[in-house]
């Protein structure tokens, strides 16, 4: 009976090995200029290098995966296994379906229409009487409007349809952010302007509730040292404006 029950015991600390070995898994979405797949099919912008060398920092050897947003959203949101999903909202909905590490950039959001027709609009209230809104499955900013009780919402699957829609002309606004507007003017001749500004956002990695404690601890260590170091700036700098890395760079406090 004895040698069964080291046999037992020796079998479980073996198990508890293999988990505690058990690889990250690291996701991400088609987001210019944040993070978009190079053309020789590598991950690359300057949010995905900075996630690389906070990768290699960590001692991780995971390789990042950009998959279509929803489907990475449900493997980050479901997995038994540590998975790490960026640049995500912390949204009051997902705090408790992950594990957070940030923040790693700051948003400005607001509706945008086409220049030539765009009218201010004076807040959210008058937002509701829009035709609509666009906004893309999944999208943070749009999960903060539908629970805020906008019945005026469209959902497609991707942003950019969002962006088809004001540029073939149709009725509606774009639900959008600063970051996303600079990339935007910068690959189209179509003139958008802001008629609502709304509200700041941070963005984060998101862990499964899979993942061990003290990986999360880990990696918001490192991301602090990076953000010291100046690590996360030079990653940073040329793409996102310098008020955005001198706020992101300030190293968080824990909630």
């Amino acid at each position: 009976m004895a040698q069964c029950g080291w046999v037992a015991l020796l079998a479980g600390l073996l198990l508890q090995g293999v988990q505690a070995a058990e690889p990250l898994r690291v996701l991400t979405e088609h987001s210019p200029p944040g993070e978009y797949l190079a053309a020789d099919g590598r991950v690359t912008g300057p949010t995905a290098e900075m996630v690389r060398e906070l990768l290699q920092r960590a001692g991780e050897s995971a390789e990042i995966e950009l998959l279509p947003w929803m489907r990475a959203y449900q493997i980050a949101s479901t997995a038994t296994a540590p998975v790490a999903l960026f640049e995500t909202s912390r949204t009051p909905e997902r705090e408790v379906q992950f594990k957070w590490v940030g923040p790693i950039k700051r948003i400005r959001w607001g509706l945008y229409d086409r220049a030539e027709r765009a009218r201010p609009l004076a807040d959210l209230e008058q937002a509701r009487q829009a035709t609509s809104i666009c906004t893309y499955i999944g999208d943070g900013k749009g999960d903060l409007l539908a629970q805020r009780g906008f019945s005026n919402l469209f959902r497609p699957a991707k942003s950019q349809q969002c962006f088809d829609m004001l540029r073939l002309g149709r009725d509606t606004l774009w639900l959008s952010s600063d970051i996303e507007m600079e990339n935007i003017r910068s690959g189209t001749d179509l003139a958008l302007q802001q008629v609502l500004a709304i509200d700041s956002l941070d963005l984060y990695i998101a862990f499964s509730r899979a993942t061990p404690d003290a990986t999360v601890r880990h990696w918001q260590a490192t991301l602090d040292a990076m953000k010291r170091d100046g690590s996360l700036a030079r990653h940073y700098r040329g793409t996102y404006a310098d008020s955005l890395i001198e706020e992101v760079s300030q190293v968080s406090v824990a909630p």
